[in-house]
């Protein structure tokens, strides 16, 4: 295929040479001006934006969980406002039913949910790359390309969110975060909000247009993602083609940024998924196309399906990119050029340096002794993670946010007495669940909770205001102590927590920490 194709552009990285690139900021500043609901769940990559939005908002809401809070957009988007909620990856998998029965159902108002992915698994208890889980939930996704592309791919997800009435995702990586300050955000004036109303809100005398559950998936696949695709089709992509006998280069969303400026085939596009038809059609024009894409393949796969006439697809599948990770212009500038896929056999071993302790180091002394001792001890990913690592190497698991006391209730059923770290945000974001689980099931687990009021791990947020004690009451436990941490060493907690374990079971201990911040906080 040669000569221009319509709609030529620059690709993204001839655009980002061009000025300063984007940051986080410009993102708060594209969301801030489109709605007036906006939640949040803080963690990496998406801390950094949560922070501004908090900072230059003050309806901002700091949200308990992610499902609760795309469950509050989802009221405020049929009620007639649009709204916003922004997570990291980690946390739409506990939102994916509630924006699954979005779709079907269909909203009211702009509903756009931005997640920040983390493709090195750099802050992340793993890699999970949120268009897996937009396609599984058959609700568009879209990411920004390149500089100066925030704001047009915000008010893409509105205008497309509105028009196909479903949820519509925006997916940002670390890189929207390089050029972010590691500090406070500097003090700005407050966020001026245009009305944001659709004009009436959505008809609830028809929920669900009164189909069955069945027939609402129909409507999603025959009305809700026709009418996407097709009001988004002009939108989709850049293309520029204008050479012969190269290897043309298909780039998916801030990947486009690993680009050298001297690409002349490429297109490069913002809708993830559903992958537009003028991608494919893009690359059957072609003999051999490079997918660049972070983190997981899948429109690489997606081209290999539908791509037609022999056409030759390369990408992390074939060896010509690293199988899993965020990639690098070295990297793509090598699959351009080299004849042959690299191989890629070598696991990422993790640093052997002693955890910094910082202000629970009796605590964990303490548990690291009940471990020795050959109790089951879950930690969960907030604070209480420093106990997997030397000099504790105290934890049987570390499985994710909220989930110590059920993984620790499940080694109870074996027979044993277990003990689960978890911190006060990560009992209040789902680990409340599990409590009422071993209390109606009698299981003999010593809860601990690490009380400092702040989310530490994601910088210092706050915990929303809550009584401990009286909840976990309300839940069933009868059993609780608390203390503060430096009222006791680390032997005298140790014999205040055996003497819970070997008490009635289930128990709570509840070591509260001063949250004013101290050197070696963590």
């Amino acid at each position: 295929m040669s000569g221009a194709h319509p709609n030529v552009a620059p690709t993204a990285a001839a655009a980002t040479s061009a000025g300063a690139r984007e940051s986080c900021q410009d993102l708060a500043d594209a969301v801030a001006g489109w709605f007036p609901v906006i939640s949040g769940v803080t963690g990496k990559p998406v801390t950094h934006l949560i922070e501004h939005l908090h900072r230059d908002l003050p309806g901002f809401v700091w949200a308990f969980n992610e499902k609760t809070a795309v469950e509050n957009a989802v009221g405020a988007s049929i009620a007639g406002t649009r709204s916003c909620v922004v997570m990291k990856h980690n946390g739409l998998g506990l939102a994916l039913d509630t924006i699954t029965n979005a779709g079907v159902h269909t909203i009211g108002a702009a509903l756009v949910i931005v997640v920040g992915d983390d493709p090195d698994a750099a802050n992340s208890t793993c890699v999970l790359d949120s268009r897996e889980l937009a396609a599984a939930a058959r609700v568009p996704i879209l990411e920004p390309v390149g500089n100066g592309d925030v704001a047009a791919t915000v008010e893409m997800a509105v205008t497309l969110s509105e028009q196909a009435k479903t949820p519509v995702l925006v997916r940002v990586t670390p890189r929207l975060h390089a050029p972010c300050s590691g500090g406070a955000p500097a003090a700005r004036a407050g966020a001026v909000i245009p009305p944001a109303l659709v004009g009436e809100r959505h008809d609830r005398a028809a929920v669900a247009h009164r189909l069955t559950k069945l027939g609402r998936v129909q409507w999603q696949r025959l009305v809700t993602m026709p009418t996407f695709e097709q009001a988004s089709a002009s939108r989709a992509t850049e293309t520029r083609c204008a050479c012969d006998g190269t290897t043309a280069v298909v780039a998916v969303g801030a990947a486009a940024e690993c680009l050298p400026d001297d690409v002349c085939c490429a297109v490069t596009l913002r809708v993830c998924w559903p992958v537009p038809e003028a991608v494919v059609d893009f690359a059957s024009g072609h003999g051999r196309v490079l997918v660049v894409e972070d983190s997981d393949p899948q429109v690489e796969r997606h081209l290999l399906e539908r791509t037609r006439g022999g056409v030759e697809i390369l990408g992390r599948t074939t060896g010509h990119l690293p199988p899993e990770g965020s990639l690098s212009s070295p990297a793509v500038v090598r699959a351009l050029t080299a004849p042959e896929p690299d191989t890629w056999e070598t696991a990422r071993s993790k640093d052997g340096a002693p955890a910094d302790p910082g202000v629970y180091a009796t605590l964990f002394e303490a548990v690291a002794g009940l471990h020795r001792s050959g109790t089951f001890v879950a930690a969960d990913v907030g604070s209480a993670v420093r106990l997997c690592y030397p000099p504790y190497e105290a934890a049987d698991a570390a499985l994710c946010l909220g989930s110590a006391i059920s993984v620790a209730g499940g080694a109870a059923r074996t027979g044993q007495r277990a003990v689960g770290v978890i911190g006060d945000y990560g009992l209040l974001h789902s680990g409340l669940q599990s409590v009422l689980e071993i209390v109606t099931d009698g299981l003999p687990v010593l809860t601990v909770v690490l009380a400092n009021d702040t989310q530490a791990q994601t910088g210092g947020q706050p915990v929303p205001q809550a009584d401990f004690p009286a909840l976990l009451t309300a839940c069933g436990i009868e059993h609780i102590d608390s203390w503060d941490l430096d009222e006791l060493d680390a032997r005298a907690t140790f014999e205040r927590l055996s003497s819970l374990l070997l008490g009635p079971l289930p128990a709570v201990a509840i070591v509260r920490a001063d949250r004013r911040p101290k050197p070696g906080d963590v």
